[in-house]
């Protein structure tokens, strides 16, 4: 017996059934992967019939608390004027870093692998940082519809799946425990983005540079001046043989001190032929004391004799420092040039206009902690102060009760009746029940408020499965909070599609459980839908219908498809565009990708990365 809760929310998850002799000797398929390539080829119909199949064989069960009763509701929240303009500057930022980063890897001569390390960085960013200005988006609809509620004699759960908690962290670490106003999420990703990832060119380390410099020089002179020593001890040791073998009265040691200071003034050796000649005929260089002929060098020295002459050697050392110095001066000014950039666009960074973390947020307009019971992993949480002209940070256990047990503390709070609002998220909500249980004193209604859909079927239903349970007094009521923004859509959509495939999988019937058909654009039809899209913008078609706030003559379509052009390349849809000042630079010769022209997910990503008007559009 295979026994699972959300095992089967994908075809790929019945890996591991062998047994159930769906694939393998004596059946249509010779393998997993041949079962799997034809599942997904088929669709969900193929989903549902494989269901319905295993039913009729008397080999699968598959039973599920009912929805009866339940209301799901989507909540069309639109966006505040106030959110509108400040969502638009982000999206404008965005652009503008964008092109900012293409620009500042080409200085800093990138190479592939790290560029690409930054655009995959760059575009998960992207991606979570207008997640977070949609949930942001949606704060006063979520306090609107709590309030409500309560009037109502009702009792909220608000879901979400991230909190937050580390931009927290990493805020208090650098601002303290107080501050003015709650932590901006979308800000601190931002900042770190920037801050880790700017690509500078290599730092010149010229003080090190010169100290080897230095050393160099002195090594050469050194060794110069050791060659001239050794040469005058071998002149000194031929001397003392002649002597010896002479007169055996000659010794250079019996000489006057006048006369050997005499000797060494007028005579030098030379350093190549090593033979004694008078100072004024040898050639002395001026950076490592090398004393030569003329003759012996090579080429031969055929100019005047100066008291600044240098080597060859010494010449070619001083270009290649001139040469050095000239490139560590280059390099210095691209750097610092770089570095202040970086710093510009994190000051721009600093001044935007963004939201809180909205899980704070929500909170401190629903009444705080005394009135939220917040069931999240999170440890510690922002509040406003009793002056209310700021906020502190404090563990969430301050009331005696461990770490461990603040969650369950927090969940018998709301159980109990002594808070009617929860707040619940992922990480901390595993197998916690809030439903209208028959034995706990707080019986009334829920009302389950979705702030952020999970990314997957099987959260969804397990995040929705929080308050409803058996042994219930009533059913609750889901309220599917959505912006007005195009771009939103790419969230419902994902949980859209794979609900569908969990409910052909376990009922055999797409139509099970919660419906969020009408979000899913992940379709053949949303493919084909995109394609025409894609086409009619870039002129290779014209458009099937006419396109929003368009009248039907010629001149209001072609404004709309210049817009989108200038939208499509600052999200780097269109590719191999240039553009100017937010504005296409001449006629547009960019591309979209055969991969990217049906590629919805992607598309919906991307969207949500323009202003509000032209997103929706």
């Amino acid at each position: 017996v295979y026994c699972s809760a959300t095992g089967a929310s994908e075809p790929r998850n019945l890996g591991y059934m062998v047994r159930l002799g769906l694939w393998g000797d004596g059946t249509s398929f010779q393998d997993f992967p041949q079962f799997l390539g034809a599942l997904e080829k088929g669709g969900v119909g193929a989903l549902e019939l494989v269901a319905m199949d295993m039913k009729a064989r008397g080999m699968y069960v598959c039973r599920t608390l009912s929805y009866k009763g339940a209301d799901f509701d989507t909540v069309e929240a639109p966006l505040e004027e106030r959110m509108t303009n400040m969502y638009g500057k982000a999206a404008e930022f965005w652009a503008d870093l964008r092109l900012e980063l293409l620009s500042a890897g080409e200085i800093s001569g990138e190479e592939k692998g790290v560029s690409n390390q930054i655009w995959r960085l760059y575009w998960s960013s992207h991606q979570r940082f207008f997640r977070h200005m949609c949930m942001s988006a949606k704060v006063p609809a979520v306090v609107k519809l709590a309030k409500e509620a309560l009037a109502e004699n009702k009792c909220v759960v608000i879901g979400l799946q991230s909190t937050g908690e580390a931009r927290t962290e990493e805020a208090v670490t650098k601002y303290g425990v107080e501050m003015e106003d709650f932590v901006s999420g979308p800000r601190e990703l931002l900042l770190k983005l920037v801050e880790e990832n700017y690509p500078l060119p290599p730092k010149p380390d010229t003080f090190q540079q010169g100290e080897e410099k230095v050393t160099e020089i002195q090594r050469k002179r050194h060794s110069a001046q050791d060659v001239s020593f050794k040469g005058r001890v071998r002149k000194v040791a031929k001397m003392e043989d002649v002597s010896d073998d002479d007169s055996g009265d000659y010794s250079p040691s019996e000489s006057s001190d006048h006369e050997s200071s005499e000797s060494d003034e007028e005579f030098h050796m030379c350093q190549i032929c090593n033979s004694e000649e008078e100072k004024s005929l040898l050639l002395n260089c001026s950076g490592c004391s090398l004393r030569v002929h003329p003759s012996c060098l090579t080429p031969p020295w055929t100019g005047m004799l100066t008291d600044d002459w240098s080597c060859y050697s010494c010449k070619k050392i001083e270009g290649q420092e001139m040469e050095h110095d000239a490139n560590v001066a280059d390099f210095s000014k691209r750097y610092d040039s770089a570095v202040e950039r970086k710093l510009k666009i994190l000051d721009v960074i600093r001044s935007l206009d963004l939201p809180n973390n909205p899980l704070d947020d929500i909170i401190d307009q629903l009444g705080g902690p005394d009135k939220v019971a917040e069931i999240t992993g999170r440890r510690g949480m922002l509040i406003r102060t009793s002056d209310g002209k700021g906020v502190i940070y404090q563990a969430r256990n301050a009331k005696e009760v461990s770490m461990e047990m603040i969650n369950m503390h927090e969940k018998q709070q709301f159980m109990d009746d002594k808070k009617l609002i929860a707040i619940i998220s992922e990480a901390g909500s595993a197998g916690v029940s809030l439903h209208a249980d028959r034995r706990a004193k707080n019986q009334r209604r829920r009302v389950h408020v979705t702030l952020e859909l999970p990314w997957s079927a099987d959260r969804a239903i397990q995040q929705f499965g929080r308050t409803h349970r058996s042994n219930q007094t009533s059913a609750p009521q889901y309220r599917l909070l959505f912006t007005n923004l195009g771009g939103e859509k790419r969230f419902a959509s994902i949980v859209a599609k794979r609900l569908e495939s969990l409910g052909a999988l376990t009922q055999g019937d797409r139509r099970a459980g919660p419906s969020l058909s009408a979000f899913n654009y992940d379709s053949t039809y949303g493919k084909k839908a995109l394609t025409m899209v894609y086409r009619g913008i870039m002129e290779q078609d014209s458009f099937p219908v006419v396109p929003p706030r368009c009248s039907d003559n010629q001149a209001s379509i072609e404004e709309f498809i210049t817009e989108a052009k200038v939208a499509l390349v600052s999200v780097g849809i269109i590719r191999d565009a240039t553009v100017c000042n937010g504005k296409v630079a001449g006629k547009l010769s960019g591309r979209i990708v055969d991969a990217d022209m049906h590629d919805v997910a992607r598309f919906l990503n991307r969207l949500l990365g323009l202003a509000p008007d032209i997103q929706n559009r």
